[in-house]
């Protein structure tokens, strides 16, 4: 069982990006994220996480702001992920993040099957970000380290993402764009430095209607070439028009935002390569459908979020926020 939950974990995130090690690159950056599809570029209303897809929000982002997410997975695996946001002096404001995922314990043994001990597997990936902002437009830069471990194998890479955004002077409106994951490997499980690094381009706008209690985000990627299938049934072969519009949609995520107040928000999203990739052949079973729900309560704020990966279940996302300047009285 463990096995089987590691596969499908690799799956699930192998429909957000190419083929390739250190898919921890792509694991979505808190709740609210996981809610919204994960591809998202365009998002920058001042969440922290969001930093992780786009280094340019961080110009929404306050000092001091600190996130914590956890995301429990199957058959014990387990994803840990947390920013924090200060100013460092002369380096200026800098965000920092970790994203840890933890694969369990599994049993080691020979060719004859005998139980010889047992093993870790995990992934580590440190995030820095900063961002500077020009009228309208804002630049921004993540260096990111990724570190895989299985047993006494291990592989690193340094990659780097650049990011941007722009921001209507009018009307509610945030275009983004990201390249990411450009860089190179460390080290490889083998030595041979052998293991691709998911590189990725994505677009995506954001628009807030004004007199609608809505946000709606559009986002596209897998834009750098590579291709968006990965699996396709040989009975379930498309043809001619209905094969070209189900291309297009493979690189598009469609997220929507309910906001009822300032302190509660309810975040919807479908992912149509997802939805491809991991249906079941005569039933979706709610793969590719995403959602979250977001609480304010004073100093803290709350989000949920579970994404549906396959019929057989979903992953469930928490995230804790929060800005430590709020506790400066308490303190």
């Amino acid at each position: 069982m463990r096995y089987a939950a590691a596969i499908l974990f690799f799956i699930a995130l192998s429909a957000h990006g190419q083929y390739g090690q250190f898919q921890s690159l792509n694991v979505p950056s808190g709740a609210r994220s996981a809610a919204l599809g994960n591809e998202m570029v365009s998002l920058a209303d001042g969440e922290l996480m969001q930093f992780v897809n786009n280094p340019a929000i961080l110009d929404s982002v306050a000092l001091t702001d600190l996130t914590f997410c956890f995301n429990p997975y199957f058959a014990g695996i387990s994803v840990f992920s947390g920013a924090y946001y200060g100013d460092f002096g002369v380096i200026g404001p800098l965000a920092v993040g970790l994203t840890y995922v933890n694969y369990g314990q599994f049993d080691q043994t020979d060719p004859t099957g005998a139980t010889l001990g047992n093993f870790n597997a995990n992934d580590y990936v440190i995030t820095l970000g900063k961002a500077h902002q020009q009228g309208p437009f804002t630049m921004g830069i993540n260096l990111k380290w990724a570190y895989n471990s299985i047993e006494s194998y291990s592989a690193s890479a340094l990659v780097f993402d650049v990011g941007g955004i722009y921001r209507s002077p009018v009307n509610d409106i945030t275009m983004g764009l990201a390249i990411k994951n450009l860089g190179f490997r460390t080290s490889d499980y083998l030595g041979s430095i052998s293991s691709k690094i998911p590189f990725d381009v994505q677009a995506g706008l954001t628009v807030k209607p004004e007199h609608m209690p809505f946000r709606f985000v559009i986002s596209a990627y897998n834009l750098a070439g590579q291709r968006a299938a990965y699996y396709m049934n040989s009975e379930a072969q498309l043809a001619g028009t209905t094969e070209f519009f189900d291309k297009i949609f493979r690189r598009i995520n469609i997220g929507a935002e309910l906001i009822l107040n300032k302190s509660i928000q309810l975040d919807f999203a479908y992912s149509h390569l997802r939805h491809q990739e991991l249906k079941m052949t005569n039933a979706g079973g709610g793969a590719g459908f995403s959602y979250g729900l977001t609480i304010g309560i004073k100093k803290i704020r709350l989000r949920y979020a579970r994404a549906t990966y396959h019929a057989a279940g979903g992953a469930n996302f928490i995230s804790i926020e929060t800005n430590l300047k709020s506790y400066k009285k308490i303190l």
